[in-house]
């Protein structure tokens, strides 16, 4: 189709350099076929409006310190904070099945903890969560990494993730 179209235009272009003075001013029916059909986007497409499976890190202000709020399409104003050596707190917004949401913190290799916390209401709506997370590093140089996600009822697996670099 591309190819036609290029063979098309070079055509008529070429023919507008090689005729007279005399030619008529309107376009020629050979012309016109590639005005007509120039390709726009087509509808088979899905529009490119898909987010990113990465978090999204808006940085906001609070009492002097900045926090890191993540969120994808099932999470949102989901901030971490460490409370005490080995102690996190998560909170957030979450729109899942059954208003349960699942998470696991791994160091790369193993998964070192897993569980899973209730929301205050179920999908559609949003509701707020508070977890406090206790882990241990298995090796000191190691980072943690939490990963919230709600458990698939059609297979069981892991869907709209949201991975969250505990802090150090």
């Amino acid at each position: 189709m591309k190819k036609m179209l290029l063979l098309l235009l070079t055509i008529g272009l070429l023919q507008g350099c090689t005729s007279g003075t005399d030619s008529p001013s309107t376009p020629t029916e050979q012309q016109k076929p590639p005005v007509a059909t120039k390709p726009e986007t087509p509808a088979s497409e899905p529009p490119a409006t898909t987010k990113p499976t990465t978090p999204e890190k808006p940085p906001t202000e609070q009492t002097g310190q900045q926090e890191t709020v993540y969120a994808n399409d099932i999470f949102r104003n989901v901030t971490v904070k460490k409370t005490a050596q080995d102690t996190f707190e998560i909170k957030g917004q979450a729109s899942v099945f059954e208003a349960v949401l699942n998470y696991v913190v791994e160091d790369g290799h193993n998964e070192l903890t897993k569980g899973s916390v209730q929301a205050s209401t179920a999908a559609p709506d949003w509701g707020d969560f508070t977890h406090t997370l206790k882990v241990k590093k298995a090796e000191p140089n190691s980072t943690l990494t939490l990963i919230l996600f709600e458990t698939s009822m059609k297979d069981g697996s892991r869907r709209m993730e949201l991975i969250i670099p505990l802090p150090e």
